[in-house]
């Protein structure tokens, strides 16, 4: 029994015994197939021959309709052959029957053997008869009734005889079967027996091999098949070691480069299956860890990128292409046929993410475009009043005067926008900051307020100072005034005559904080988020008339983000604008 505890034995051994049975039980199929085809060809040339005989006696009466004749002859006639008899109307209806009642019957114009008669003159079916509930063998066919009307005359005996004589005969082979299988059995046995303790031992080692222990080696030797094959076996284990050896460090390598890219990487098969992929592609295509071994139409629902990756395995050539938007980003994607000669096996995608070069360049044309509009007016302003004092104005002395006061106006209007734009430029520019020391937030804050007084007293403004002791910072002192005079000089600037200002600065958690308030215009909803970019306004004329450059704002956040900051603003129209921003304090910060 130990023996049938083997797969291999068992291999060796059902395999040939199932052969044997199958052999076997098919040529009993075959023979009892046979029996059971003679019989039902003798059958059927048997109810050929009725069905003349029986129309002969049936002529008279179906041609007159005599029903209860019909049915009388029928019976007589169907105890005589042993048969069921049926006689149908062209239309399909039962005229009579001797093993049913013809009214109970349903339309028989569609039965199997009805239909085939109708169509070829004779007709025959095996089927199993919902009247009497049993298999039976039919025979019609159609017959002439004058008047160029026809019926149709159908006989049927049932298999109740042919299946009596197969079981005997299946009984038969059976017994026969059983001989053979029981001789073929030992057979097999003693060979399986024989030839399955080497195989085994090389079943181990396939299997030891298999689950990683590439040291397992057969001792087999001697000559014949199996002690071959016993070497072949050591031989590729030792080959199949060192290949796996570089494969994995090939793979590792492949994985880290992978890995390291920025660039969105994926590989299909000639399916368009994915078969490798990195992080950055599933960040960038926006799919989970799980793509691999999925259609790549499924996880990269691009229809620019499915086309060219078709139009690549058909060609095959490169193909560069740029999309977007694909979860706001914009891609260069790079479709390439694998191997890169001979038939297309594959495609690597490759994606990398434009997104900030594309930005790049939409804030280099807002940028010039801005910078265009803010130039063309004091420039066309200037332009007109030098034209006009060139004209004759110049011999006005006062209205000379005038235009040159404008025209200095306006000149200095471009002289700070050109500061300011320097300014940003330095900022942007510089990773680091310059000259970071240690600040007093709340001296820095006094000085700008000391320096914007004048400007504020001038429209009667209240201009206040609210500063309590905060923690030194590391930063420019210059850069942090000039972010807190700007923000004073616009709420100077944006709040009526007799309005109040108040700056002042307190503690935060994240470390100093600086806010100026005021009660002025106030500042739209709609236009907050907007408020700190290059060149907005909120009303650009009255900006203009104020001489302001619309950088102001945006120097301020350059500045407090240079520091490691933070800056908002809240607002309601009428009411006043609140401007804050906080710089971290370093980790070994006393409070000043």
């Amino acid at each position: 029994m130990r023996l049938f505890r083997s797969t291999l034995f068992r291999r060796l051994f059902v395999p040939y015994f199932l052969l044997i049975c199958a052999a076997t039980v098919g040529m009993g199929v075959f023979a009892g197939t046979r029996l059971r085809s003679a019989f039902l060809d003798e059958r059927r040339r048997a109810l050929g021959a009725e069905l003349t005989l029986v129309w002969e006696i049936l002529r008279d009466a179906a041609a007159a309709r005599r029903l209860d004749e019909l049915g009388r002859l029928v019976a007589d006639l169907g105890a005589g052959t042993g048969c069921r008899i049926t006689l149908v109307d062209e239309e399909g209806t039962v005229l009579a029957d001797n093993w049913s009642e013809p009214a109970q019957m349903s339309n028989h114009l569609y039965r199997p053997e009805i239909a085939q008669a109708a169509a070829a003159g004779e007709g025959q079916s095996v089927r199993h008869s919902e009247s009497v509930g049993r298999t039976m063998i039919y025979r019609a066919r159609r017959v002439e009734i004058g008047d160029n009307r026809h019926a149709y005359v159908r006989l049927a005996v049932p298999l109740d005889e042919l299946n009596s004589e197969l079981r005997l005969l299946y009984g038969g082979i059976a017994g026969f079967a059983l001989g053979a299988i029981l001789v073929a059995g030992a057979i097999g046995f003693r060979i399986a027996r024989r030839q399955s303790q080497p195989i085994l031992q090389l079943t181990r080692l396939a299997q030891s091999l298999a689950a990683g222990d590439l040291g397992a080696r057969s001792d087999l030797r001697g000559p014949g098949e199996v002690p071959a094959l016993a070497g072949a076996l050591n031989s590729m284990a030792d080959s199949y070691q060192g290949l796996l050896a570089q494969s994995r460090k090939d793979s590792a390598e492949l994985l880290t480069i992978l890995s390291s890219m920025s660039e969105g990487v994926i590989a299909t098969d000639a399916q368009q299956n994915i078969t490798v992929h990195n992080e950055s592609a599933a960040r960038l295509f926006g799919f989970d860890a799980t793509a691999v071994g999925r259609p790549l139409w499924q996880v990269v629902r691009i229809d620019r990128i499915i086309k060219a990756a078709g139009e690549v395995l058909r060609s095959p050539q490169r193909m560069n292409l740029e999309v977007g938007l694909v979860g706001g980003r914009y891609l260069e994607v790079c479709v390439s046929p694998f191997p890169a000669a001979g038939a297309p096996q594959g495609l690597v995608l490759v994606a990398h993410d434009m997104t900030q070069s594309v930005r790049y360049q939409e804030l280099r044309k807002e940028f010039v475009a801005n910078v265009s509009h803010e130039l063309r007016t004091p420039l066309t302003v200037i332009k007109g009043y030098v034209e006009t004092l060139r004209d004759g104005a110049l011999k006005e002395p006062e209205r000379a005067q005038q235009y040159l006061a404008t025209v200095e106006r306006h000149t200095q209007q471009l002289t700070n926008l050109v500061d300011d734009l320097l300014e940003l430029s330095r900022l942007e520019s510089q990773p680091d900051l310059p000259r970071a020391v240690s600040v007093d937030l709340a001296a820095i804050a006094r000085k700008a307020v000391d320096l914007l007084m004048p400007a504020a007293q001038k429209k009667n403004q209240s201009l206040t100072a609210d500063l309590a002791r905060v923690p030194v910072v590391v930063g420019n002192p210059d850069y942090l005034e000039r972010a807190i005079a700007n923000l004073i000089d616009n709420a100077v600037k944006y709040t009526p005559e007799g309005g109040q200002i108040i700056v002042s600065t307190r503690e935060a958690d994240a470390g100093a904080l600086v806010e100026v308030s005021d009660n002025g215009i106030g500042i739209p909803a709609a236009d907050l988020p907007r408020i700190f970019e290059r060149f907005y306004r909120v009303d650009r004329s009255r900006s203009r008339e104020m001489g302001g450059t619309g950088l102001g704002l945006s120097i301020v956040k350059h500045i407090v983000q240079a520091h490691g900051g933070s800056v908002d603003v809240t607002s309601v129209v009428g009411k006043g604008s609140t401007f804050r921003f906080t710089i971290p304090r370093p980790r070994d910060a006393k409070t000043a």
